[in-house]
């Protein structure tokens, strides 16, 4: 039973991760001597990796704080607002506001605080290359934390980091793009630690409706054939649902109608061919299962917010 019950979630979760994807975001090296305390708010993907020292994490809408050390890596999923500081009691000063006073621009590197122990830190912040990811991130927690020492992070986790701090202190061409990618790499290791740990026994939302019998085994089959002519009476009945009871499910688990879900996957997949290849929009619209180019241009553009030609420009 467990072996079928894989053969059509582990694609599909394959499918998720193959699609994480950053667009060149922002990273900093900040060193801080305690005291010392940062707020930061931004609506994308924050990740921070502690290189040296230790500190504080608290999260809006998290209860408890989370004690960060040397080593660890962490990612505010959704960028909630967020703090991190030495001792729970000390003053937060905002981010960006000490990034303007210290010339970014010229060196991702900066120090600030007081004349404490230091703690240095990779902060990042980068978001997905379409707003169709969102599904995976709902899929996640507020937060992913990785620690150093867990078994199997040790060794991916230190490497990953040396080279983002290697391309971060060398500044040399294309640095931004490699560490982009990289993030890329750490963020998949994340997001795969967490279905490892969390599949089996998610009771509720979008996780629950990878692990689902009949959910997941729509999304597989939807991830598997987007360009096929679904309608939920078809896809029902693959599942050995009624319409009605199908329809509501789906949407209770994964949040939207089962044909909205579709329209979100076939944009991402033409996305992802307009990225990586000069084929024309009549044979990227065919694969995404539109019968023709105006037709898919507009769906594009509704979801995106540019043309296909737009974003294949800026892409």
């Amino acid at each position: 039973m467990k072996a079928d019950f894989d053969s059509w979630r582990n694609p599909l979760l394959d499918d998720f991760l193959r699609a994480i994807r950053f667009r060149s975001g922002l990273y900093f090296r900040p060193q801080f001597r305690a005291p010392w305390g940062i707020s930061v708010a931004r609506n994308c993907v924050v990740f921070h990796i502690v290189d040296q020292g230790n500190c504080w994490l608290e999260v809006n809408g998290m209860t408890e704080p989370m004690r960060l050390s040397e080593g660890d890596f962490v990612v505010v999923t959704r960028g909630e607002g967020h703090i991190l500081r030495d001792r729970l009691s000390t003053p937060a000063a905002d981010f960006f506001d000490l990034v303007k006073t210290h010339r970014f621009a010229e060196n991702p590197t900066f120090r600030a605080g007081g004349k404490g122990s230091i703690t240095t830190l990779v902060c990042g912040g980068a978001h997905l290359e379409t707003g169709a990811n969102d599904f995976l991130i709902g899929m996640l927690p507020p937060v992913l934390y990785v620690k150093r020492a867990e078994e199997g992070a040790q060794h991916w986790l230190g490497l990953t980091t040396e080279q983002i701090l290697a391309e971060l202190n060398s500044g040399g061409p294309g640095a931004k793009e490699i560490i982009t990618r990289l993030a890329d790499i750490l963020f998949i290791r994340a997001v795969r630690a967490y279905f490892d740990h969390n599949i089996e026994a998610a009771e509720s939302g979008r996780l629950l409706a990878v692990r689902d019998l009949q959910i997941g085994r729509a999304l597989a089959m939807l991830h598997r054939h987007p360009q096929q002519a679904w309608t939920v009476d078809s896809i029902a009945r693959h599942v050995a649902l009624s319409r009605s009871a199908f329809a509501a499910r789906f949407t209770e688990l994964v949040g939207e109608p089962p044909l909205h879900y579709l329209t979100r996957l076939r944009i991402d997949v033409a996305a992802a061919r307009l990225r990586s290849s000069d084929d024309k929009l009549r044979a990227i619209a065919a694969a995404a299962g539109y019968e023709s180019v105006p037709a898919f241009a507009k769906s594009f553009k509704r979801l995106i917010g540019m043309t296909p030609g737009e974003y294949r420009r800026v892409a």
